[in-house]
């Protein structure tokens, strides 16, 4: 459904006449070129040190929400090679009570495990399918009126 738009362009005699200029699409494609959240982070608890770094809440009071000290909180979202301190689910359900991250975290599960390639391949397809028809109509406009 196309709208028109009304312009009023002064003329050199003082009185103004109208013009009508066809109306945005209403419809916009946006592409985005970032890559998804499991290609970003090779991990859950990868994720989740990202997210707890970038939440209002600091780390300092996750950890004394967690009844972590940091340190320990920050060596299970880290770790390193033979370190005993892992991420677990009683450490996960306390991390998402103390800074409800919940849908954060269910967006990255749902993209590592729910969407494949091939889904997401599918989905763009299809939707390139029933823009491409408005896009060959908005360019015969666009050539007719320039």
């Amino acid at each position: 459904m196309s709208r028109t738009v009304h312009q009023h362009v002064p003329r050199g005699d003082g009185n103004r006449r109208q013009s009508e200029l066809p109306s945005p699409a209403q419809h916009q494609l946006t592409l985005n070129f970032e890559p998804s959240l499991p290609e970003r982070f090779s991990s859950l608890r990868a994720y989740i040190a990202h997210r707890s770094s970038v939440t209002s809440k600091h780390l300092k009071v996750q950890a004394a929400d967690m009844d972590l000290s940091p340190s320990t909180l920050s060596r299970k979202l880290n770790p390193t090679d033979g370190d005993t301190q892992r991420m677990n689910c009683d450490d996960l359900e306390a991390w998402l009570e103390s800074t409800g991250e919940a849908a954060a975290v269910i967006e990255y599960l749902a993209a590592k495990f729910l969407d494949s390639d091939d889904a997401r391949r599918a989905r763009t397809f299809a939707k390139l399918e029933t823009l491409v028809p408005e896009l060959v109509q908005l360019l015969a406009a666009a050539k007719a009126a320039a």
